[in-house]
């Protein structure tokens, strides 16, 4: 940190000007802060900052620096500093593509780019040298070109960042500038910003090539780059003839730089790039004889622009030795470029023609600038984010989703909790998927907490940062909740003027505008309070049953009374969902989010949230709520918490502009609990289309899983097990069914072992089987083998009005079906033919369902592989159109990606990350082999 730094915060000093500017974050050579410099003293109203990341090596001057480490892996840092730069900047002069914030919005700076328009601040874009120079284009250009010697690997990954950052360089509506003429070849609509050279710092009276063996100096600042192996021999040899004395400079600090050009006859610059830059400008303002490899357009392009010729001595690899015996034999040829050199950098190289053609940038105000608020590069695709209260791997329903949304040329994240199966960040395909840690704010207060820590909570004042935290953790929710409340106001009122899926909220009252304005000054007063008691520590820091289905009258009547008490709402039950708020909501933040698809309602309250604040900022956030069940019918789970639950769906589902879910009944209930607008869409949970090479010679089906013969009638049960699935029928009906097995396709768990140990009570322990889970796009293949898919599930609101995964599944697998009288299945079952249905829990019926069944077995199952229009009824691919269809409403249009064929196909939900194109340095190469070949 440096000249503008502000202690107190770690951040760059608030600059008290009208234009304020911040260059970074490369700072190449230092020229980030020439720049900076030079347009302050062009540009009076104007003060500026620049800003880079410190590598510990060949470190130049910045206004405002940090730790390499800080700047790619701290992440408070990033997003404080992003707040800071938002906040107090009105334009940015982006360097090298890079990106300023670190990696918070991307990989490089033009993910940046939309979030600063939106914000407000000016935008230009500047070129320094190999960032927008591509390989294959130089090689072909240039005979010395550098790249040909490197490694293939590093070159390719220059090839594909450089053609990256020409597209946006070429794309971008804004302001453009290259830093070395030659970049103008790569981006012909850029402004040439020459780099900055501080003339009288590297001024010297010393004489040129009057000693009697000459000094020649050679520094580069890499190595490959500039051609040094090449040049090397030939001066060490020249050396030791005694012809020359010669310096190879390397790793020397900035700032001891000039002494070593002052001392020096003869500069080498560079032999491979074909250009010039500050090096070379350096060693001309000491007024030292500069010798590299220019190329003939580019001196032409520099007299175009200037008016001067450029006083370097031209010489390539194969002439830099006579060039210098010549320089040495004809000195006055030597001192008289030497001596044009000065005046060329004070006139072209001093700032001043760089202030100049930035002054146009700096200049330009929102109103004037050609760049629309909501430009984005061509490869900023869309953003969806899809949200689970899971780690999103182990949801079979989320990953189609986003998979498929993919294939659209959307940009999806699924965002998710952090679990046993995954945790972090990792792309699966197109799809990305982040599950950060969530710290616990809040979860660890409220009563109990104060309850057994009596003595802290009556201290007045807080000992430590932790306890400061998480008391400050709920004010932070509550604040965040207040302001939602006012992004909910302005939503519903843009919302009121055209079709939504819910139906929008009345104006509030006055006297709701009247608590909300006291509920702000009480959080104001709140908040002073906090701080008062986390003074002392903060100064101080500175200086330093078995029977129990889950189901029935009892549980129906607990869930009455909580959902009616406060006792059973959310923001007492569920803490936990504070955290994540506290978590997942400034993460929200920062995205351009244009659609957020909430799958089941934990996520429900933190995307409407998202949505609130976004329109605050002026942006709209739709949100798609996928129903996956009725919760006040969830069975199982306590009656308090799924009170919770019904809680938060009822807060915050009609701040959803479009609602998905499982069933048509379940869309009539969720319509006429919540009074809906509009009826929900319909989605089922089928299965996605097989991998093409899913039946390799490593696949086993069920049957061959369990070593069955295929003339063994075989019952499977495919999915989660508790005792409300009702699975307890099928172990006790095969008593009376000898010689049919069971196959239970599920994780094991305690309802399980209740399984296995019931069997073993009646006999059957060797014909009921615990298959393991196999891929869920595989399921249908698994399953064909089978004789019957069953569906047992006992009577539960939930069941009663579902159609199951396991349903689609089994029609996917061409199996009759055996299903409770659950009426949305069973009227299903009967309307289609796919089977029989019986008595919820009733053993008997359920006996005779599968003698009735497999008396008629072969034609049913023929009925269902033969029907295609049955088939893709219940295939994702006819979900994936709904969808589609949904999407569209929603967003107003789609990629044309959308509607391409096999744009509903999904066969992979967790594919490994998608294979990079190849590169035209690929090509280059080829065709070098080839030629090379050819010689031969």
């Amino acid at each position: 940190m440096d000249r503008n730094s502000d202690p107190r915060d770690g951040m760059p000093a608030r600059l008290d000007a009208s234009v304020r500017l911040l260059v970074g974050p490369a700072n190449f050579a230092g020229q980030g802060t020439r720049w900076a410099r030079a347009l302050e003293d062009r540009v009076p109203a104007m003060k500026a900052t620049s800003f880079a990341f410190f590598k510990g090596v060949l470190d130049y001057e910045v206004d405002y620096g940090v730790p390499a480490r800080t700047y790619r892996r701290n992440p408070r840092w990033r997003l404080n500093f992003y707040n800071h730069v938002v906040g107090n900047y009105t334009h940015v002069l982006l360097e090298a593509a890079r990106p300023i914030f670190g990696p918070l919005h991307g990989p490089d700076g033009s993910f940046e780019i939309p979030h600063l328009l939106t914000k407000g601040l000016q935008v230009g874009l500047i070129a320094h040298g190999s960032d927008v120079r591509i390989p294959s284009r130089h090689a072909e250009t240039e005979p010395w070109s550098p790249f040909p010697d490197l490694d293939d690997e590093n070159v390719e990954l220059l090839e594909r960042n450089s053609t990256r950052a020409i597209e946006l360089f070429t794309s971008y509506p804004g302001r453009v500038y290259v830093s070395t003429p030659d970049l103008l070849d790569y981006v012909p609509n850029a402004a040439w910003c020459p780099v900055v050279v501080d003339v009288e710092a590297w001024r010297s009276d010393a004489p040129v090539l009057e000693r009697k063996v000459p000094v020649v100096a050679h520094a580069p600042s890499k190595s490959a780059m500039k051609g040094s192996e090449l040049i090397d021999p030939i001066m060490e040899s020249l050396a030791q003839r005694g012809l020359i004395t010669y310096r190879r400079v390397e790793g020397v600090d900035p700032a001891d730089m000039p002494a070593v050009y002052r001392d020096a006859d003869i500069v080498l610059d560079q032999f491979r790039i074909g250009s010039y830059g500050v090096a070379a400008c350096e060693a001309m303002a000491a007024g030292r004889i500069v010798v590299g490899h220019i190329a003939q357009h580019v001196r032409d392009r520099v007299i175009a622009e200037t008016g001067l010729d450029l006083p370097i001595v031209d010489a390539t690899p194969d002439t830099v030795e006579q060039v210098v015996l010549d320089l040495i034999a004809h000195p006055e040829r030597g001192r008289e470029v030497a001596a044009r050199g000065p005046a060329f950098v004070e006139t072209v190289h001093d700032g001043s023609w760089s202030a100049d053609a930035l002054a146009a940038f700096v200049e330009q105000s929102s109103r004037s600038s050609p760049v629309p608020v909501d430009w984005k590069p061509s490869w900023i695709r869309p953003k969806v984010v899809m949200m689970a209260g899971n780690d999103i791997v182990v949801d079979a329903r989320v990953l189609k989703y986003a998979q498929t949304v993919a294939n659209w040329d959307l940009d999806v994240t699924c965002i998710g909790l952090p679990g046993r199966r995954f945790r972090g960040v990792r792309y699966f395909g197109k799809v990305q998927v982040l599950c950060p840690v969530i710290p616990s704010k809040v979860l660890l207060t409220g009563w109990r907490k104060r309850l057994a820590n009596l003595k802290t909570n009556l201290r007045p004042w807080f000992r430590t940062e932790a306890e400061y935290m998480l008391a400050y953790g709920r004010w932070q929710y509550a604040s965040r909740e207040l302001r939602g409340d006012r992004g909910r106001d302005r939503r519903d009122h843009e919302r009121a003027g055209g079709e939504s899926g819910s139906a929008v909220r009345a104006q509030r009252s006055v006297r709701d505008r009247l608590q909300r304005a006291v509920r702000w000054r009480t959080l104001r007063l709140h908040r002073a309070i906090l701080q008062a008691r986390a003074y002392s520590f903060r100064r101080a820091k500175t200086k330093a049953d078995i029977t129990d289905l889950g189901i029935g009258k009892r549980r129906e009547r607990l869930l009455k009374l909580y959902r009616y008490l406060p006792a059973g709402r959310w923001r007492r039950v569920m803490p936990e969902l504070v955290d994540q708020e506290l978590t997942l909501g400034p993460l929200l933040d920062r995205l351009l989010i244009e659609v957020i698809h909430v799958h089941d309602v934990f996520m429900l309250g933190i995307a409407a949230r998202a949505a609130h604040r976004a329109a605050l900022d002026g942006r709209t956030i739709k949100i798609i709520y996928d129903a996956h069940e009725y919760i006040p019918g969830v069975p199982v789970v306590a009656p308090r918490r799924v009170a919770a639950y019904s809680d938060l769906e009822r807060e915050f589902i009609r701040d959803a502009d479009r609602v998905i879910t499982v069933s048509e009944p379940l869309a009539h209930w969720l319509k006429r609990d919540h009074k809906l607008a509009e009826l929900p869409d319909v989605v089922l949970n089928a299965p996605v289309e097989p991998p093409e090479d899913a039946e390799d010679a490593d696949f086993k089906g069920l049957r061959e899983q369990l070593r069955l013969p295929e003339d063994v009638p075989l019952l499977v049960y495919g999915g989660g097990v508790n005792r409300a699935r009702g699975v307890g029928t099928a172990v006790e009906a095969l008593t009376q069914l000898p010689g049919v097995h069971l196959a239970i396709v599920a994780r094991a768990n305690s309802v399980t072992a209740e399984l296995e140990a019931r069997a073993v009570e009646l006999g059957v322990a060797d014909r009921v089987h615990l298959a393991p889970f196999v891929a869920a796009e595989v399921v249908p293949l698994y399953l064909r083998s089978a004789t019957i898919g069953l569906s047992p599930l006992l009577h539960a609101p939930n069941h009663d009005i579902a159609v199951t995964n396991k349903f689609c599944e089994y029609i996917g697998a061409g199996l009759p079906i055996i299903t409770s009288d659950t009426p949305a299945q069973a009227d299903l079952v009967k309307e289609l033919d796919l089977g029989a249905v019986y008595p919820a829990g009733d053993v008997d019926g359920l006996v005779l369902a599968v003698r009735t069944v497999l008396a008629d077995r072969d034609r049913i199952a023929r009925r269902i592989a033969d029907d295609p229009e049955l088939q893709h009824r219940f295939s994702w691919a006819a979900q994936a159109e709904v969808l589609r269809s949904v999407y569209a409403d929603v967003m107003g249009t789609l990629p044309d990606a959308a509607w391409a064929p096999g744009a509903t196909v999904v066969r992979k939900l967790l594919p490994g990350p998608p294979e990079l194109p190849e590169t035209k340095w690929q090509a280059f190469r080829e065709k070098m082999a080839k030629n090379t070949s050819l010689l031969v």
